[in-house]
């Protein structure tokens, strides 16, 4: 084998371990900006990211990897498109941000407001008020619900009476 055939087959296994590893990294990627869609309560768009940057650095050990920069989208309500941007160093998230977005109250399948659980109540039965407990209370009958006015979420108010 001469040295060029020797320089041709080191070039293709280097293409071949960036190639492997870039789709590594995607991987990496896409579950880190699923992951934070799911935990921010918003929706990842088109179930991919695309890669937006790549540069050789140094990590904190002084070694050289590379830092590759990915760009997803979400959305809040499902009208709009919002950006983000997840950063990997090697195959680490050294960073993820989100473009600032509206938070909404949550709701359930039906678009209706989810209802609150009432506190005091031993069944924690469902409220329909938009997410805030508002009437009286069905373990000590008072009224406006935690933080309300006379409200006190005291064990003795709330356990109807079985305890000293």
């Amino acid at each position: 084998m001469d040295v060029a055939s020797l320089l041709l087959l080191l070039v293709l296994a280097a293409l071949g371990w960036f190639w492997f590893d870039s789709l590594s990294a995607l991987e990496i990627a896409r579950n880190a900006g699923k992951q934070i869609c799911r935990n921010a309560n918003v929706q990842f768009l088109d179930d991919t990211v695309a890669r937006t940057g790549l540069a050789l650095v140094r990590d904190t050990f002084g070694r050289r990897r590379l830092r590759r920069t990915y760009r997803f989208e979400f959305s809040e309500t499902g009208n709009s498109r919002l950006e983000g941007q997840v950063i990997l160093l090697g195959s680490r998230i050294e960073s993820v941000t989100m473009e600032p977005y509206q938070i909404l109250p949550l709701t359930d399948a039906s678009c209706e407001p989810v209802p609150a659980l009432n506190p005091c109540d031993d069944k924690n039965t469902p409220t329909d008020t938009g997410g805030a407990y508002i009437g009286s209370c069905g373990g000590c009958g008072k009224r406006g619900g935690i933080g309300g006015a006379g409200h006190e979420l005291a064990p003795s108010a709330h356990s109807g009476g079985d305890e000293p």
